[in-house]
């Protein structure tokens, strides 16, 4: 009798071993697109997948905005024929402090027509909004339970923080566990105006990938164990050091362009990823006109710059392309007593007076990530970078991964990039630490 229970409690024991799921990191997202009308309600449905529940850990948001706007020129007599003969004295002030740089549609090539009619001239330059916050109230609902998970709109400062990303993400005061199928219902009221872009909500978390027909209290119940182991780091016998993989990719500035890299592990180990970053690498911000250096006395001085007669033509092609602006310490230096711009400014000057747009903490794009060795997704949807990452300027933590991503010897992970804003190479970076001399656990 002793031995024939003590066998029924083994064979007991072993499904339900066979049934818990291994965590998998795993961010939920959903996108607005925000129109800039104040009181403009939008509603979205966050719909969980059906092969696995999902615990939410943390909450995030980030806002890749519409920063661009038509750029009319003022004739001021009339108009070269030429584009690299507009003049500065063409652009209209705000422009010129804010920013400007040429139409994508159009690039270099707008240069080499001519003549150009006065239409396609108005549209060859575009003015770079500076970067605004937006502000909205948003309200949770977990449609599946019918709860809500606040008792009124809440204003997004007050509840998720600054949207540059600059803040660790929110964690919640417990985990959440979202059955397979179940759905949440996400509505933002707009507050800002003339603030146009993509907002995205992150729901960060892991998934526990279940089979179609295995019963909710099940469900229930693994996720109610797993979700302090999964929180744990994992600890092995072998040898352990701490281990960074990255993923490159060259951004070329052309918006909605898609890139993507993959990350191959080593096959002499097992890695385990614990936390993501990423940086923008830029050339120099400063725009040279390649002017002659002053040469010491005796020799003359170069005569002064006008800056508003200067041309479109003697900016370099890729500073254009980047964007420039006058830069804000040098606005004195720059402008008279008449907001007009200095016709005598020191031809020593020239380089300084100019900065580039393509700064690291404005880079801007939608990124997924794709286990290929597990065969499954990171995310649902393509994620904005602040929203899914944090800061492009690296003043936040690292995300940490609310479950460790173990990745096999030879596996690979792909990584995907849509193009939005900015140029340079971006490195996406695997923090976390490689197993050597043992077997994966």
């Amino acid at each position: 009798m002793m031995k024939r229970g003590g066998t029924r409690g083994q064979s007991a024991a072993a499904p339900r071993a066979a049934q818990t799921p291994t965590p998998v990191p795993y961010d939920y997202g959903v996108s607005f697109k925000l129109s800039g009308q104040p009181g403009r309600l939008h509603d979205q449905v966050l719909s969980i997948a059906p092969d696995g529940a999902f615990v939410a850990v943390a909450i995030g948001y980030g806002f890749a905005e519409d920063r661009f706007r038509p750029l009319e020129l003022h004739p001021r007599g009339a108009l070269p024929p030429n584009p690299k003969d507009v003049v500065l004295n063409n652009l209209p002030i705000e422009a010129l402090i804010e920013g400007f740089c040429l139409e994508p549609k159009f690039g270099a090539s707008i240069f080499n027509t001519n003549p150009t009619p006065e239409a396609q001239l108005n549209g060859m330059l575009r003015r770079v909004k500076p970067r605004a916050q937006p502000t909205f109230l948003f309200s949770i609902i977990d449609t599946a339970t019918g709860r809500e998970l606040q008792d009124e709109p809440t204003h997004n400062l007050a509840s998720l923080g600054i949207a540059t990303g600059e803040r660790p993400f929110r964690a919640l005061a417990s985990p959440v566990s979202f059955l397979p199928r179940s759905s949440l219902r996400l509505q933002v009221i707009e507050q800002s105006a003339d603030t146009r872009g993509r907002l995205d909500v992150v729901f960060y978390g892991y998934r526990l990938p279940f089979t179609a027909n295995c019963p909710e209290p099940v469900v229930r119940a693994t996720a109610a164990v797993a979700a302090p182991a999964a929180m744990t780091p994992l600890v092995s016998p072998a040898r352990v050091i701490p281990f960074d993989y990255a993923a490159s990719i060259d951004l070329t500035g052309e918006p909605f362009a898609r890139r993507e890299a993959e990350v191959t592990i080593a096959a002499d180990g097992e890695f385990v990823a614990t936390a993501v970053g990423y940086g923008l690498a830029v050339a120099d911000l400063g725009v040279s006109f390649g002017r002659p250096a002053p040469q010491p006395p005796p020799a003359p001085q170069p005569p002064p710059e006008n800056l508003s007669q200067l041309t479109l033509g003697t900016f370099p092609l890729d500073a254009l392309m980047d964007g420039v602006r006058i830069r804000p310490e040098m606005h004195r230096l720059a402008f008279l007593d008449n907001a007009a711009l200095s016709n005598a400014l020191p031809a020593s000057l020239l380089d300084r007076v100019f900065e580039r747009l393509n700064r690291p903490e404005d880079v801007s794009f939608t990124y997924s990530m794709f286990d290929s060795g597990a065969g499954h997704d990171l995310q649902n949807i393509e994620l904005n970078n602040v929203a899914g990452l944090g800061s492009a300027g690296g003043e936040r933590p690292f995300k940490s991964l609310a479950a460790p991503l173990r990745l096999r010897p030879s596996a690979t992970v792909r990584v995907e990039v849509t193009e939005l804003f900015g140029r340079g190479r971006l490195f996406v970076v695997f923090q976390g630490h490689k197993r050597l001399g043992g077997r994966p656990q």
